[in-house]
């Protein structure tokens, strides 16, 4: 891409972000061609707007094995119950996940951390990531073209920690959604990679060598229940047996959120 194409694409999404019109698509010259250029591009992005990234929405390529990830905005992290306006986070999509926090810095190195130094500094929750395009429509959107808006993340809504997480077999967890107390989904299991800690390992261990982790800084690492697309009014919560549950209420206000 030229650099013109990109501070064109940046320039779109930056506007967009900021006034609440969607955008139809990014122009034909201006669009990624590889995960590696998407995720510069989102970089640039994030410089742009105005917010401090408190975390990342993790995933692995199937087709590749590449890792990719979209930036959170600490302004879009909401402890459960959370009730959030509707027309901030369009099409109001819910993902019933397992995130990790950092209990402590975790430095750069070249050599790649182990999962057990990992996992000593991690502590697990339950979340509901809010799916949020800024494009129009989020289902005709290039996947390359979602990974420059920030993979399409919303915020996310956060549940109680559990410390004992390490002693607890994660990929065969009972997970239950409903929505305004029916249910949708009810199964064990249902992560694309089982294990759940999988995205976060590949994540940090490709970055490493370029960045730190900070104390507090979150990780959420892919849906256990599908994605599921909400209305204005409904209520959504997610359980997932033994181990904890999160609710979310998309209102009408016009407020940002109300906890």
């Amino acid at each position: 891409m030229k650099s013109a194409d990109l501070e064109t694409a940046i320039e779109l999404l930056s506007d967009v972000a900021k006034s609440g019109n969607w955008l139809p698509a990014l122009p034909v010259a201006s669009k990624p061609s590889s995960i590696s250029e998407a995720l510069a591009m989102q970089h640039a992005l994030v410089a742009q707007l105005e917010g401090n990234p408190g975390g990342w929405k993790v995933t692995t390529d199937p087709s590749t094995g590449a890792s990719m990830w979209g930036v959170i905005f600490e302004a879009d992290c909401f402890a459960s119950p959370a009730k959030v306006a509707s027309k901030m986070y369009a099409p109001l999509g819910v993902e019933g996940e397992i995130a990790f926090r950092f209990d402590r810095d975790l430095p750069s190195r070249c050599e790649p951390y182990s999962r057990s130094e990992i996992e000593a500094i991690l502590t697990a929750f339950p979340v509901i990531e809010i799916v949020s395009s800024r494009f129009v429509s989020y289902q005709d959107t290039p996947i390359l073209d979602r990974l420059v808006d920030r993979m399409s993340n919303g915020g996310l809504v956060i549940g109680e920690d559990r410390p004992d997480w390490r002693s607890i077999d994660l990929s065969k967890l009972r997970v239950t959604l409903t929505c305004d107390g029916g249910t949708i989904l009810d199964r064990i299991g249902g992560h694309a990679r089982v294990d759940p800690l999988l995205p976060a390992l590949d994540f940090i261990r490709t970055v490493q060598s370029e960045k730190s982790f900070k104390a507090g800084e979150v990780i959420t690492t892919g849906t256990f229940t599908d994605l599921v697309f909400g209305k204005p009014g409904q209520h959504f919560a997610v359980e997932f047996h033994d181990f904890g549950h999160v609710e979310l209420t998309f209102n009408n206000d016009a407020d940002r959120s109300q906890k």
